[in-house]
């Protein structure tokens, strides 16, 4: 009770501080505002006394960013030694023509919809939790704060100057909202040197002894270097060091806990450039990477590790231009997958790339970073809500419903965290660099990422295909996950189910593998259809727990169903088109070897052949692919005719045809099963008994292709219902 009273108590006094803000006119005059600087301002800084002083790289040249990069025969074909001058680019390409200044988009809309989430203490409520949650508050603190300097936004001061405070002083006394401190200190800083300068000495006075009084192995909870959590609050730590705003008789200690985080933390930096957290998700490669790419940019930390982190960097930095989609969407795959925060990252990331590559004297590469920000920004521009803010999650349904949403996803926190990466990706970006294609939309390229990330990327021209060759399934199912191309706004097929769901919606028990391909059963009297959905990332057994003495040891439990091996032939890499088969050994109960011919050609086209191995043939099979039926508002065009299915949403059309055996009709079967994007179905076609090889065929393109591909469509039916062209309704009458 006691220690409540002194945390209200120092609460009180802040927020009175911050309140004093209002009563310094002179600050809000014309001449005053005028003079605010449009860039960040570090304050108290003592320069030559806060890191060591060695003099240290700022970037590696094109031989040694790729000499060591697993894709570097790609990277040299993409980026030539010697650049031409001028920008090649595929035909019909045009510069997104998105300048620093349209990040405000986003960051306003969001800033002025939160603004009115804030309460007298500085905190943002999150209106469906009706409570603070997470990092929700200091990511508020630094969106309005950059609004104040750099859109002349005075109006945001007191509620940044407010939010700022709260956050402060919660990390300061350890109270931050579910103690999620260590998320704090990188935004805060950023914040800081952006009001410091407008605020009232006193204020400042504040704030400074606020900051001193932190001590990391108290104030955050991951002190040890094991996960992405440190590296943010590392991040943070190196620019509070840099600012001055650590205490005199804490600078040894502080930089001893940095080195030895970063120590800890070279066993996850893989060659790809790319960071390894649990189970590898790819939302939480990137997440580490933008606040050490952050931190390296500020030349906030040039101790022990700066050369082994400007090597990570740089390569992980190219390994970012290989997977993010022409539609800028970042690479799916495991926990917190397209949630807009992921695109978030990648501004940052590719923003700092940028510079760092133009200093090279490479404006190819540059370029190609410059556009895998703007088209990054452009993609999460596709998901504002009239009111502002952002759908956390790439579906349209109302946020109350938390479809997408992981058990730590927030309305609040996840729209703010989007918006607060976005002003750091405007402070670190320079409008002088003009944008040139990315590998994407080139193509030519077939990116191998299956040793830790068991993924693999290939794209032909701007037609994009992402693989899992052995999902984690409890957010995503082995085999195709994804297909963009250039100038699709919206794919209708940007991700697959997961039998093992964790994400919402929680009320709904549907959790079944759909993923493009083959399914069998090995009996007619099989109970389950079997695919290579069934199978997940290969688990390492555990070993049988010791038994007392005399007694034999319990059996162990027989393995899920599993990927043993996936292995990847590449045959062809050309711009034009790409060529490669992936072969998956499965275990587990009716499993067989799968392998699938995939041809990627730069139309929108995706051709795939499907083969299924074993002894003897199924004794049924049948062709599956995931059909998005609702974006999770409103439902999709869908057409069945004879061996195709062609698929509508706003933004593209995506027709899947079954080419081999012919003459087959398909149709809708099973469930509607909850997906990150709304509400997927199978669509199906049942393949001759025995049968153990078919082909089919994905072909992406723009939405006004709508008029071409399905001049019949119908209008929407009833949840669950196939629509039929008018063709098949004719036949119909006609047998009749």
């Amino acid at each position: 009770m006691q220690q409540n009273k002194m945390i209200s108590a120092a609460r009180a006094v802040s927020t009175a501080s911050a309140l004093s803000l209002m009563a310094a006119p002179l600050l809000w005059s014309k001449a005053a505002f005028a003079q605010v600087p449009a860039q960040p301002i570090a304050t108290n800084a003592t320069p030559g006394t806060t890191m060591n002083n060695r003099a240290q790289k700022t970037s590696l040249t094109w031989n040694e960013a790729v000499s060591n990069h697993p894709a570097e025969a790609a990277l040299r074909r993409l980026f030539p030694a010697v650049p031409t001058p001028v920008a090649s680019a595929p035909r019909g390409w045009k510069s997104t023509g998105l300048k620093r200044a349209d990040y405000f988009k986003l960051i306003a809309g969001n800033v002025d919809f939160w603004k009115r989430h804030l309460n007298t203490e500085g905190a943002i409520i999150d209106p469906y939790e009706k409570r603070e949650r997470q990092y929700s508050t200091p990511a508020f603190a630094l969106s309005a704060a950059t609004l104040v300097v750099n859109a002349r936004r005075r109006d945001l001061m007191q509620p940044a100057s407010r939010a700022f405070t709260r956050s402060l002083t919660d990390l300061s006394i350890r109270k931050t909202a579910d103690n999620h401190a260590d998320f704090y200190i990188p935004m805060l800083m950023h914040a800081h040197r952006l009001l410091a300068p407008l605020s009232t000495p006193a204020q400042r006075a504040a704030w400074i002894k606020l900051f001193t009084d932190i001590v990391p192995e108290k104030n955050y909870r991951d002190r040890t270097g094991s996960g992405n959590w440190n590296i943010v609050n590392v991040a943070g730590e190196a620019m509070r060091r840099k600012d001055g705003l650590v205490a005199p008789d804490q600078l040894e200690a502080q930089m001893a806990y940095i080195e030895r985080c970063l120590q800890n933390q070279q066993r996850v930096l893989t060659p790809f450039g790319m960071y390894f957290d649990a189970n590898a998700p790819l939302a939480y490669d990137a997440f580490p990477r933008l606040w050490l790419d952050d931190m390296i940019a500020d030349g906030a930390y040039n101790g022990a590790h700066h050369a082994r982190l400007l090597d990570f960097l740089t390569r992980g930095g190219l390994s970012t231009l290989l997977l993010l989609s022409p539609s800028g969407e970042w690479a799916s795959g495991g926990r917190s997958a397209q949630h807009q925060w992921n695109e978030a990252e990648v501004a940052v990331i590719s923003e700092v790339n940028a510079r760092r590559w133009m200093a090279q004297g490479r404006p190819d590469i540059a370029g190609a970073f410059k556009r895998a920000a703007h088209l990054a920004c452009t993609s999460m521009l596709r998901w504002q809500r009239p009111s502002g803010e952002l759908w956390i999650v790439k579906n349209y349904a109302d946020p109350a419903r938390r479809h997408g949403f992981e058990g730590y996803s927030f309305h609040s926190q996840y729209n703010l965290l989007a918006v607060a990466m976005l002003a750091i990706a405007h402070e670190r970006a320079d409008d002088s660099i003009a944008e040139r294609p990315m590998p994407s939309e080139i193509g030519g390229y077939v990116f191998d990422v299956r040793e830790q990330f068991h993924k693999v990327v290939a794209c032909a021209g701007g037609t994009y295909v992402l693989i899992d060759t052995g999902a984690d399934i409890t957010y995503d199912t082995t085999g195709l996950l994804r297909v963009h191309r250039a100038g699709v706004a919206h794919s209708p097929y940007s991700g697959n189910t997961a039998p093992g769901r964790r994400y919402g919606p929680t009320g709904d028990p549907t959790n079944l593998p759909l993923t493009p391909g083959l399914a069998w059963k090995n009996a007619d009297s099989d109970a389950l259809w079997r695919s290579l959905g069934d199978a997940r990332l290969r688990v390492v057994p555990r070993p049988a727990p010791a038994s007392a003495a005399g007694t034999p040891p319990a059996p162990a439990p027989p393995p899920p169903p599993q990927v043993m091996s996936a292995a990847l032939t590449v045959r062809q890499e050309t711009p034009q088109r790409v060529e490669f088969s992936v072969r998956y050994e499965l275990q587990g109960e009716g499993l067989r070897p799968v392998e699938e011919d995939y041809i990627v050609t730069t139309d929108g086209t995706v051709e795939v052949a499907t083969r299924l191995g074993g002894d003897t043939p199924p004794a049924q099979s049948r062709l599956v692919f995931p059909a998005l039926m609702s974006d999770g508002a409103r439902e999709l065009g869908l057409l069945l005719d004879g061996s195709r299915a062609v698929i509508s949403r706003p933004g593209g059309v995506l027709e899947w045809e079954v080419l081999s055996p012919a003459g087959l009709n398909v149709r809708l079967d099973g469930p509607r099963i909850p997906s990150r994007n709304g509400w997927m179905q199978a669509v199906m076609a049942p393949l001759p008994p025995g049968t153990r090889e078919a082909r089919w065929r994905l072909r992406l393109s723009p939405e006004t292709a709508t008029r071409t591909m399905a001049p019949q469509m119908t209008a929407p039916a009833t949840p669950g219902t196939p629509r039929r062209s008018a063709r098949t309704e004719a036949k119909k009458k006609g047998a009749s």
